[in-house]
């Protein structure tokens, strides 16, 4: 399914981690114990920095329509693998193996079912959502103007 506009930088983050991912399973795997620190270290950052910034924004923009529309499920497995991805991020002090390829799995994992899941229920609550205004907007151009004028919609 397109993209809906408000995702798309979303989308474009998720590529971005997605790529991080693969790296740092490579590090993790193949990597001598430099790499792995260095790997480490790049997590550490890209947690504190840009992936913190987009759980936020998920996290004020988008889960709070899903909450609305009833999908908590949805909604407690994204706030709960955001945990997850934090803590492991904090661990990453101790620049294991077993933590960088850890992290890096949650993260693909997480990206995963954010574009398969999350964003797909999404942009159909938005879909509904703006549907329903272009109803209530169309009945609002049709409707006498004392009607009008009553409700609020038009002064």
């Amino acid at each position: 399914m397109k993209r809906s506009p408000e995702l798309i930088q979303l989308s474009r983050e998720h590529q971005h981690a997605l790529a991080l991912a693969l790296a740092a399973r490579r590090a993790a795997v193949a990597g001598s114990d430099e790499e792995v620190t260095a790997m480490a270290a790049r997590l550490r950052a890209t947690m504190a920095g840009e992936l913190e910034t987009h759980f936020r924004c998920e996290e004020s923009d988008l889960l709070p329509l899903l909450a609305a529309a009833g999908h908590s499920a949805l909604v407690s497995r994204t706030l709960a693998e955001h945990r997850l991805l934090r803590q492991s991020a904090a661990a990453l002090v101790d620049p294991q193996r077993g933590l960088v390829l850890a992290f890096a799995e949650l993260l693909r994992a997480h990206v995963r079912f954010e574009e398969r899941e999350l964003f797909e229920v999404w942009q159909e609550q938005a879909r509904s959502r703006d549907g329903a205004a272009a109803t209530i907007a169309a009945a609002d151009e049709t409707a006498p103007a004392a009607v009008v004028r009553v409700s609020g919609s038009r002064r």
